[in-house]
């Protein structure tokens, strides 16, 4: 097999100046090359057979899982990445490569476009990446259809209740761990469904003077696009932020999924769709406390607002 970039990376790891990153628990290393002008990102991935974690013990489910979502990411670079509308800003692929269980993905460097990733962000920040998740949702939506909806993605995100059985059994009982079941099929049960991004968190993103770049697309697959605010939510805004703020951002979401809609030409029940989303904002939020119960109870995200989110989710069921 030629790897033409992937070789040139590997003849040059002796001589270019070191730059790489770890990638999550050891699964490998983001890297950076040049060749002439052109800057390129590489992302060399291996899920370790003896993977440990500080937070829960590793399971053959849970390391196939990770496998999985290499596969995943590669897979949506294959078949998707090419769909997106122009307003959705994602690096330019190169080159995909798998063997022996290490995934290679090359991409273009989005710093010599201008793009960066911000360790905090502003309201400007979040209203462009919120349109850039409205424009990705509005892209795939649809009403009805399950798992097998999108392919190989499968659902999305990195929490669904059917990809974290290890997280559930370490939960203390409560209430919320008794209604965990009917959560997800609250969730899984609503008619406008689409593509997800799957892990929307700032760390995905990087930006310039007027757009964002969106990549890391591991845990993309069928879901609500509310998923993916509310996620972006966790890593932006604390407790009374969100509380004061959420409100208002989430009507911007809207908007924004009402102009890419009809940008897209999409035909769907618009009004019937947001009201279903509006109502199931309370359930993503349990949901992803359910996650956060299981495998980190002590984590800062569990904080007053997605309490009462959680207290609304379990009052409604």
């Amino acid at each position: 097999m030629q790897h033409s970039l992937y070789s040139h990376y590997l003849n040059s790891l002796q001589t270019h100046e070191q730059s790489a990153q770890a990638l999550w628990n050891g699964c490998g290393f983001l890297d950076k090359f040049q060749i002439g002008s052109c800057k390129y990102a590489v992302k060399l991935s291996k899920v370790p057979d003896d993977l440990k974690h500080v937070n829960i013990r590793q399971t053959p489910f849970s390391l196939q899982r990770k496998v999985r979502s290499y596969v995943k990411e590669q897979y949506f670079y294959t078949h998707y990445v090419e769909s997106l509308p122009m307003t959705c800003h994602t690096p330019k692929v190169i080159e995909l490569h798998e063997f022996d269980g290490t995934f290679v993905t090359i991409l273009e460097d989005f710093e010599q476009r201008g793009f960066h990733n911000k360790a905090d962000a502003d309201s400007g920040d979040i209203e462009r990446t919120l349109k850039w998740l409205a424009g990705f949702h509005a892209n795939w939506l649809r009403v009805g259809g399950g798992e097998s909806s999108f392919g190989l993605l499968g659902y999305g995100n990195y929490w669904h209740l059917k990809t974290r059985p290890d997280e559930f059994e370490k939960m203390p009982a409560s209430s919320l761990k008794s209604a965990a079941h009917a959560i997800n099929e609250k969730l899984d049960a609503v008619t406008f469904k689409t593509l997800i991004h799957g892990d929307a968190k700032l760390a995905n993103f990087a930006f310039n003077d007027t757009s964002v770049i969106g990549y890391d697309f591991q845990h993309t697959g069928i879901g609500l696009g509310l998923s993916d605010v509310m996620l972006l939510f966790t890593t932006v805004l604390d407790s009374e932020q969100l509380s004061s703020c959420a409100s208002n951002l989430l009507d911007i979401y809207f908007t924004e999924l009402r102009e890419q809609i009809k940008n897209q030409n999409v035909t769907i029940e618009v009004d019937l769709l947001e009201n279903e989303w509006r109502e199931s904002w309370c359930f993503i939020w349990a949901d992803f406390h359910r996650f956060l119960a299981g495998w980190k109870p002590e984590h800062p995200k569990i904080n007053q607002y997605m309490k009462t989110q959680t207290q609304l989710a379990l009052c409604k069921l």
